[in-house]
């Protein structure tokens, strides 16, 4: 499983939140999430469904009766938040004991639930990731019955402008580092049926982008009636009325194949913009994440890739400190990121997991790494790599980008390019779930500023 961490640990929703302050406390839930784009997807899910059965959506948690920890256990950071954010609640739990308080996703496992009972006893019930029907189930006030518990989008009625799409539930890879299929179980793909139609009935209510999303999106399908592939979903999904743009993510090296490849150049609607994690640039430390590829073959993968799609851009995670990495191997992931010239690279700090084989390697003092060279690494590398997207995003300045608008943001309109590039401009009119011609005025590592020349609707 490839880490999908979100930079920003407290993920607000992305459904519309309307004003109903007349709403009972009763009637209000409160969901708060730390993670990756999976988890901010179950999310959403979850909100749609509480919608659906007569719950209202509330900004602080002791407005709520009924309120949801989404949890990560990708880093001890993420677990350590959730646990600080649980302790804040005890004081609305004693002032309001009716208050129910749900621990969900990925901190609880198959076989650990008792460990947290234990230790968090304020905390009601314990759920396993992406069950949207069994948190729903739980909620103490619903108004309606839900007749399709597994299916809360059918109650946006005004989706955000781009929505995640989960086809795929937990993974089958078994790299050192990694605690999701620990927590996630093994792969499940949605059928090809359902993933379309839930895809139509989003844009048919307004959403104009979707991202295809599972942990190793590009095995999806091997697991079902047929083996269909990534490439036949895309194709399948590609034309749905409405639909401006089609992304996926994360993929693994070693599942992206050259139908993938070509069908992402051929159709317009898939955008040129792929995340890759190579996770680190020499094969010895590859070998002991156990990823099941070399630097070379990732190296030419992304040659083949860049052949297909020239303008493509190309994101990737890293992991800096994990056990048995030395200086040698990181300067050797230094010098990749120099060579492929990453748009964006995720890094993180090695974080020791439980019940992981990297997590007994950490405690190995011949391969450890200290925590002060782990974040050394990881400062190093950040500065590389703000360099060459300085670089990178400069080469924008006076060009004329393609944006679709996402919403506002300090005053400022905010959307992507189909390269996934930040825009940021300035306008009187609304232009929420619109494409824009802009005209780029002023470039940084992290985004572009410009003026709206026109639209460029579809």
């Amino acid at each position: 499983m490839d880490i999908l961490f979100v930079d920003k640990l407290e993920a607000a929703s992305n459904l519309p939140r309307p004003d109903r302050d007349a709403t009972p406390r009763q009637q209000r839930y409160y969901v708060w999430t730390v993670g990756c784009q999976m988890n901010i997807s179950d999310s959403d899910r979850l909100e749609a469904a509480l919608q659906g059965v007569g719950y209202s959506p509330a900004t602080r948690p002791e407005d709520a009766s009924f309120i949801v920890l989404n949890s990560c256990s990708v880093r001890a950071s993420a677990e350590e938040r959730i646990l600080g954010k649980i302790g804040e609640l005890q004081r609305i739990k004693r002032a309001l004991p009716d208050t129910k308080i749900v621990l969900w996703g990925c901190m609880v496992g198959p076989n650990n639930e008792s460990i947290f009972k234990a230790r968090l006893p304020m905390v009601d019930h314990f759920v396993s990731p992406s069950a949207v029907d069994q948190v729903v189930a739980l909620a103490p006030n619903p108004i309606y019955q839900i007749d399709e518990p597994a299916l809360p989008v059918r109650d946006w009625t005004s989706p955000p402008v781009s929505v995640h799409v989960p086809i795929q539930y937990g993974c089958n890879m078994t790299c050192a580092y990694c605690v999701i299929p620990l927590r996630r179980g093994r792969e499940r793909s949605r059928s090809l049926e359902e993933i379309a139609e839930e895809v139509r009935r989003i844009v048919a209510r307004g959403a104009k982008e979707i991202t295809l999303l599972g942990q190793i999106v590009d095995s999806w399908g091997h697991d079902l009636p047929g083996r269909p592939t990534l490439a036949n979903l895309i194709e399948t999904v590609h034309d749905t009325p409405g639909l401006l743009r089609l992304r996926f993510l994360t993929s693994h090296p070693a599942w992206m194949t050259d139908r993938l490849v070509a069908t992402v150049a051929r159709l317009p609607r898939c955008q040129p913009e792929l995340n890759l994690p190579v996770q680190a640039g020499h094969d010895a430390v590859l070998k002991i994440m156990r990823r099941g590829y070399t630097v070379a073959r990732y190296r030419d993968l992304v040659g083949k890739i860049r052949a297909a799609i020239p303008n493509v851009a190309l994101t990737t995670d890293v992991i800096v400190g994990h056990p048995g990495e030395t200086r040698e191997h990181f300067e050797h992931t230094v010098a990749l990121a120099n060579e492929i010239r990453f748009d964006k690279i995720h890094i993180a700090p090695f974080s020791a997991r439980p019940g992981t084989l990297a997590y007994e390697q950490e405690h190995d003092p011949a391969l450890a790494v200290s925590a002060e060279e782990k974040h050394e690494r990881r400062r190093m590398l950040e500065q590389v790599q703000e360099r060459i997207a300085t670089e990178i995003n400069a080469r924008f300045l006076d060009q004329t980008v393609e944006v679709l608008v996402e919403g506002e943001a300090k005053g400022k309109w905010r959307g992507r390019t189909g390269g996934n590039k930040l825009v940021f401009f300035e306008h009187p009119a609304d232009w929420t779930g619109r494409l824009a011609q802009v005209h780029i005025t002023q470039t940084s590592p992290w985004s572009l500023q410009g003026r709206v020349l026109s639209s460029a609707e579809k």
